[in-house]
């Protein structure tokens, strides 16, 4: 027998943005409200960027010096997500409850510093921790470390569907009944050199993103969530930010350094999550590059005709392995408060967040789009929990 699968709890370290109230605030506000660019970034990289003074003192001080930054954000934000949730660790079944991260460069941070301590200083200059807080699944680790959980645990690299994964499979879990509780999303940090230079051939020429435009402006920080099993969360009393319905991911043939282009690949995935229903919102993946979007353009109105879409992320800029569960939180907010963001009308090509203010709206099912380099697809379906 399969189990409902609800959100109790979000948790953010975003640029400007360290709580929920913060999260609705910046997405309800007028205009792009992104950071700003800060110096360490390339100029065609503009993007947002964390202040990290905000985050002094989060950890102690001994864990915090084995860390890359983005396991720091990832574990702050999953403290926020957990107080958020009013979830009692000691008093759940810690077997029963595991984490889920999406991650796309890892810790680059720690190891430009490391490799230039090896090529000026010599081998023995290198931190003891340097492999431990490199690898994509350093986030995973100390959060299942921290907080004791011994729970089924994984960590997935998808790109910018990285944490979209990271929450469907996190919910399969739980659907499937191997878990109780789990802790989902992802973490990134991309103010580094060599993740600049990674990015270059992707980023947009003015730093500001928009479909049809030539590029993305990028972003960093940490969104993690609460999922549960509907009956645990009942019976604990939380409250309940939303349903999660369905997922699906696809893959099309192309480059692997490519995004595809195949409008069929998208609508596969959509169509399979909404069956026969219909979506209120859609939170597209909008990559800002021309091609791409026309793509997804092409698969929301065979799909999704007439259905507002909203991008929220724009706030912040690309995000990587952060993005998709930022999506999920803005989607998760909108059905718990039942009140739209600012957006854009469908095929609309401006600017979004044109509108001054969030607008009241019923919305009974949100969707939400990813892709990934090399071909991925992936859509995700919340709904209002009733």
């Amino acid at each position: 027998m399969t189990r409902d699968v609800v959100i109790t709890g979000i948790g953010v370290v975003l640029p400007k943005t360290r709580t929920v109230e913060d999260l609705w605030a910046h997405g309800t506000a007028p205009g792009h409200g992104r950071a700003p660019t800060v110096e360490r970034l390339s100029p065609r990289l503009h993007g947002s960027r964390i202040d990290e003074t905000v985050l002094d003192n989060a950890l102690p001080p001994r864990l915090a010096r084995k860390l890359d930054v983005f396991t720091v954000y990832a574990l702050v934000a999953t403290q926020s997500a957990i107080a958020d949730a009013g979830l009692d660790l000691a008093a759940i079944d810690r077997t029963r409850c595991g984490a889920f991260v999406g991650n796309c460069f890892g810790g680059w941070r720690f190891t430009e510093r490391e490799l230039r301590h090896l090529h000026t200083q010599g081998p023995r200059s290198v931190s003891p921790f340097q492999a431990t807080s490199w690898f994509p699944a350093a986030p995973q680790g100390q959060i299942t470390i921290v907080h004791g959980l011994k729970g089924f645990s994984k960590t997935y690299m998808a790109d910018r569907m990285s944490s979209l994964v990271s929450v469907a499979a996190a919910a399969r879990q739980i659907r499937q009944g191997q878990l109780d509780v789990a802790i989902a999303g992802g973490a990134e940090s991309t103010n580094t050199d060599f993740v600049r230079a990674a990015l270059e051939h992707v980023a947009a020429a003015n730093g500001e993103p928009a479909p049809h435009d030539s590029g993305f402006a990028v972003s960093e920080g940490a969104v993690f969530l609460i999922l549960e099993d509907a009956a645990h969360a009942r019976a604990r009393g939380a409250r309940v930010y939303a349903r999660v319905q369905a997922f699906a991911m696809r893959n099309a043939p192309c480059g692997p350094d490519q995004y595809g282009t195949d409008p069929d690949t998208l609508q596969g995935t959509m169509r399979r999550v909404l069956g026969n229903m219909k979506a209120d919102i859609v939170l597209p993946d909008a990559s800002g590059l021309a091609r791409v979007d026309a793509c997804e353009q092409a698969a929301l109105a065979a799909v999704c005709p007439g259905v507002p879409t909203l991008r929220p992320k724009d706030r912040y800029g690309h995000a990587f392995g952060a993005e998709g569960a930022l999506d999920v939180a803005f989607a998760s907010l909108m059905l718990h408060r039942q009140r739209s963001l600012p957006g854009t009308a469908p095929d609309d090509s401006a600017p979004p967040f044109a509108a001054p203010d969030a607008t009241p709206a019923t919305i009974e099912r949100v969707l939400i789009n990813a892709c990934a380099m090399g071909g991925g697809a992936g859509s995700l379906v919340l709904t209002k929990e009733t």
